[in-house]
């Protein structure tokens, strides 16, 4: 449903393990950041009123690993539409010319309406 919002994150030193690699965590980073992103440019979050959204299921598959240095690019798109929910996907990748998916994800979110 339209194109993919962009958020890059710059990787950091204390998210790499003994190995060097970033851990799994950063993948969950990146990928709220993206959402974040999303359902503020949807006018769907306002704390003060308390509306915003929840997740309700992720899938997350990790398909490559991350190294440090770099950026991760996620690519977030809205899937599905509902009345009171809506499913996204997200891919992650490095940036500087790689092309192959880091990870790729599956949220349902359901939105919470104004308190």
């Amino acid at each position: 449903m339209g194109e993919p919002r962009v958020t890059v994150e710059k990787l950091r030193f204390n998210d790499t393990d003994m190995l060097g690699h970033i851990n799994n965590t950063m993948y969950s980073v990146a990928l709220e950041a993206g959402r974040i992103e999303l359902v503020q440019e949807a006018g769907l979050l306002d704390i003060a009123r308390g509306q915003g959204v929840v997740i309700a299921r992720i899938e997350l598959d990790l398909l490559r690993e991350m190294n440090w240095p770099g950026e991760v690019r996620s690519e977030t798109v809205v899937n599905k539409l509902g009345n009171k929910s809506f499913q996204r996907g997200s891919a992650h990748r490095g940036v500087a010319g790689r092309t192959r998916p880091l990870a790729s994800a599956g949220v349902l979110s359901l939105t919470l309406p104004p308190a």
